[in-house]
């Protein structure tokens, strides 16, 4: 090992899979644990590992610990098994108790948020790599009343560089953890908008953001959006882009390369007048909905009897459906339709798991589901 210079063990160490990196080199000399932090090193790995576009990620139930598909192996993580399993297995040797603890937000950054029943508090953690960071609650939150919103990240050219814990109290106000000073903050929730409900248990974490539907008057439904890095521009509500149809699934939505976005099927006026039924995807980009695929479906006319689950993360022309012991993907480049196995390996090692017929599945037809997604790069925990 003396007889190699640094930025020799530079390349090698670089052509590691991330997860080997992030369990071994720094366990073994000082040198190896300097390498692998530097900067210089983060982007040595991401030129050699380019050509792998995606990273391991998973559709999960909003809430919980259930896992309705996934996709890893051959990546730059390497994952032998599914992001679930990490995540069980972190919660047990964490834990014990698996009713101690539960999973109530997913992010897009590899973190997770875990809320402690017990004593209230909450811990932000990778369930990969096992990095996990207790937050203490007030003494006031222990007797209170809250919905916990989720967890908002800040970063920058991947890399995180802090973190924010939302809850929301009954009388409408915030109450917000960031991990830049350490402290439990309070402000005020100002809804300026006219809403009949708001669904505050399945709010979407992106790009420092939460968004979650809210019900207006006469069936106008519509995404509130709150920056929490930026609480002075307030509560944003943009309307749904199909309030003028009658969408076949209810509304929500989902991200996709780092965009908010939401698919359903809705009757379309064709040049004759008829109505055909389309699968529509629109993404929020400058805060109004862009259609980016309007797809005729052939086989609505004798009965569409799936349920959306989502759209590939790394890819927005590619969506999901879900029925009883069978997950359909749908290909908007070439339209072409694939009804897939519970578990499928690719040539290049990639694995495709789902769900085959869960006891819970009664639960999961009515669930919202969040991508939980693994980062191209491991970066530290943001210092409190």
């Amino acid at each position: 090992m003396d007889y190699l210079t640094e930025d020799l063990w530079e390349m090698i160490l670089a052509r590691l899979p991330l997860k080997s990196i992030i369990t071994t080199p720094k366990l073994v000399c000082k040198i190896w644990k300097s390498i692998v932090e530097s900067p210089c090193f983060r982007d040595l790995f991401k030129s050699l590992h380019k050509n792998l576009y995606s990273s391991s990620w998973s559709l999960m139930c909003r809430g919980c610990e259930t896992e309705v598909m996934s996709h890893y192996g051959s990546d730059n993580w390497n994952l032998k098994r599914s992001l679930s399993s990490y995540i069980s297995s972190f919660l047990t040797n964490k834990f014990g108790n698996y009713n101690e603890a539960r999973v109530v937000a997913y992010t897009d950054v590899g973190l997770i948020l875990i809320h402690r029943v017990s004593n209230q508090s909450f811990f932000v953690a990778n369930p990969v790599s096992r990095q996990c960071f207790e937050i203490l609650p007030l003494a006031s939150q222990k007797e209170a009343c809250f919905w916990i919103l989720g967890l908002v990240t800040k970063t920058e050219n991947g890399v995180v560089l802090g973190y924010k814990v939302v809850l929301l109290k009954p009388n409408f106000t915030f109450l917000i953890y960031s991990s830049e000073t350490g402290l439990w903050s309070v402000n005020n929730a100002e809804f300026t908008f006219t809403y009949i409900s708001q669904e505050f248990n399945n709010p979407i974490s992106l790009n420092g953001s939460l968004h979650w539907l809210a019900h207006g008057p006469d069936y106008q439904d519509f995404i509130v959006s709150v920056d929490f890095y930026a609480l002075s521009d307030g509560c944003r509500a943009t309307p749904f882009p199909d309030l003028d149809k009658v969408p076949k699934f209810g509304r929500t939505c989902t991200t996709s390369q780092e965009f908010l976005m939401y698919m359903n099927i809705v009757s379309v006026t064709k040049a004759d007048g008829s109505l055909e039924d389309k699968l529509c995807v629109w993404r929020l980009e400058n805060w109004e909905w862009q259609l980016v695929s309007e797809f005729s479906l052939g086989f609505v006319q004798t009965g569409f009897e799936y349920i959306p689950l989502g759209i590939n993360p790394f890819d927005a022309k590619t969506v999901y459906f879900w029925r009883r012991q069978c997950l359909l993907s749908i290909n908007l480049h070439n339209g072409d339709f694939m009804l897939h196995d519970k578990l499928e390996r690719s040539s290049d090692g990639r694995v495709m798991s789902s769900v085959s017929c869960p006891r819970d599945m009664e639960y999961i037809l009515e669930s919202h589901f969040a991508s939980f997604v693994l980062p191209q790069w491991l970066h530290p925990f943001p210092n409190t």
